[in-house]
């Protein structure tokens, strides 16, 4: 509004995509998108600019776009470099390194990263001072400086209670009234009270009894399949069902027992996404051994990523031996 000049960025061209809609919705156009056509969305590729060519023509081009939008990667190519911005906003900040951050800061007077490093950090081959990023750094070090977003627009009461509680000093609402009382049955030609009694409340917890093998529970995986089948069955559409488990040998196992329409995968694949159902697999049993059990981040996107129902499916002997879970534990159960 103020005429200043910004540069859109984030992590993932699946984030710039949808900040790009977003700046549609309030009838925002002048923007053009940097980056490769099969990186860009279908629907994005009228803002796409093409970057063959001389390099110094590009950046002439670019010049006179009020708004940029890249990934923070494509902020280092040299026709981005040569650009200056009033302000750069970045997206998805708590999953960058800080190189990869100021890629996008440097380029600009002012800028604002927009995050949350209760969630994933970046991802790095070893452990190093990469594991933390400028996000998370700088809320650290000035607080002040940090201004928690604490409406959400994506679950419904029941189920954003416990990452609230545990995560965000119970700070975190639903937007609206709306969005707090979604429910199954509000979905197109679904009989949510058709559901198998354990199934029908907003968050429940199954333990099927399994036996983990490795970073496998076959009996467990069975039990994911079945689920999915019952929510199918009262009309529930597949591509509003995610499966998240924490291992991808654990992953294989559910995909080769639901039908292929069925999202499964593990946390990292499912940050940034949503859906109606979410159910979780946490495979292990008698204690949890694994490092990956001990950062509770993951747990949290895990649990953030359904909108109406979440199915929790474990051993709930192992998960009681933590107090993180036994907590978890007693949400699902309505305590």
């Amino acid at each position: 509004r103020s005429g200043e000049r910004v540069l859109l960025s984030a992590f993932t061209n699946r984030a710039v995509d949808n900040a790009i809609e977003a700046l549609e919705e309030q009838g925002f156009t002048d923007i053009v998108r940097w980056g490769s056509e099969s990186g860009v969305r279908d629907d994005m590729q009228e803002y796409r600019m093409e970057r063959s060519g001389d390099p110094r023509e590009r950046a002439a081009e670019l010049q006179d776009a009020q708004v940029v939008a890249a990934t923070t990667a494509a902020c280092g190519s040299r026709a981005l470099k040569e650009q200056a911005f009033d302000v750069a906003v970045v997206d998805e900040a708590g999953q960058l390194t800080e190189p990869g951050t100021f890629l996008a800061t440097n380029l600009a007077d002012q800028f604002v990263l927009v995050g949350d490093h209760e969630q994933l950090p970046p991802v790095v081959r070893a452990e190093n001072d990469l594991q933390e990023s400028l996000f998370e750094r700088l809320i650290e070090t000035y607080p002040e400086a940090g201004v928690m977003l604490d409406r959400q627009y994506r679950m419904s009461q029941r189920v954003q209670w416990f990452s609230s509680e545990e995560f965000y000093d119970g700070q975190l609402r639903p937007a609206s009234g709306e969005v707090a009382a979604q429910r199954l049955d509000q979905l197109s030609g679904v009989d949510a009270d058709a559901l198998p009694s354990d199934l029908r409340n907003p968050v429940s917890f199954i333990d099927p009894d399994g036996r983990a093998d490795g970073n496998t529970n076959r009996i467990e995986a069975d039990r994911v399949a079945e689920i999915v089948q019952s929510f199918r069955d009262v009309g529930v559409d597949p591509e509003d069902i995610g499966v998240i488990a924490p291992f991808r040998a654990q992953v294989a196992e559910i995909s080769r027992r639901v039908p292929a329409d069925i999202a499964v995968d593990t946390v990292d694949r499912f940050q940034g996404s949503s859906k109606e159902v979410i159910v979780i697999s946490f495979v292990a049993t008698e204690d949890l051994e694994s490092p990956i059990f001990e950062d509770y981040r993951r747990v949290n996107v895990a649990l953030t990523r359904a909108k109406k129902s979440l199915v929790l499916v474990g051993d709930a002997r192992a998960l009681a031996t933590v107090p993180f879970y036994e907590r978890m534990l007693n949400w699902a159960d309505g305590d």
